[in-house]
């Protein structure tokens, strides 16, 4: 009879997730999986399989937690401005050190690893939907860009800010930057 789970699995996901986000995949060993999760490595291995099973299970946490909150954020965003519904984007939220999981998954292992590519791929494209939706909404790209080529700038802002977040590098007036591009 196989023995009860002992531990929470969310919470070792999020600290899979935690590790991933911080170290990159590469740099994340065993142990610091281990010890960031709260697991014996026989309750790893028996619950997760493996270092990029967990990256991977890590990758559709952080789609459910953090892509799918900002999704829902863009989506019910009512203002007449887009840049109102976009700036919550691009302000500072205290993990800029880490960049975006996204970004990094992309970067790291987007090359290499047809799943991780997928599933980042994924939640770029439910984000680019999203301000897709708010540009539609509130009448952007009607100029020389169509809402469509926007959305595709916008996102691409978007994780160009993230990565230079990481590096340190941040501005401060992202509201007029959008005012500009919108």
């Amino acid at each position: 009879m196989a023995r009860p789970r002992e531990f929470e699995y969310e919470t070792a996901l999020q600290g899979a997730m935690d590790i991933f986000w911080q170290q990159g995949y590469r740099a994340t060993n065993l142990p610091d999986l281990l010890q960031a999760m709260g697991l014996t490595r026989g309750s790893f291995y028996q619950a997760f399989g493996d270092k990029e099973a967990t990256y991977l299970q890590a990758l559709d946490f952080y789609d459910a937690c953090v892509v799918s909150k900002t999704v829902d954020m863009l989506n019910q965003c009512n203002a007449d401005d887009a840049t109102a519904c976009l700036l919550p984007l691009f302000q500072p939220n205290g993990k800029e050190a880490r960049g975006c999981f996204i970004c990094n998954a992309m970067v790291e292992l987007g090359s290499e690893n047809r799943r991780a590519a997928e599933k980042a791929n994924a939640m770029a494209g439910r984000l680019r939907a999203a301000i897709l939706g708010v540009l539609t909404r509130c009448g952007e790209g009607r100029g020389e860009r169509s809402p469509s080529d926007t959305a595709d700038l916008m996102l691409h802002l978007y994780f160009g800010k993230q990565a230079m977040g990481k590096a340190g590098g941040s501005s401060n007036d992202w509201e007029a930057r959008l005012r500009s591009l919108l």
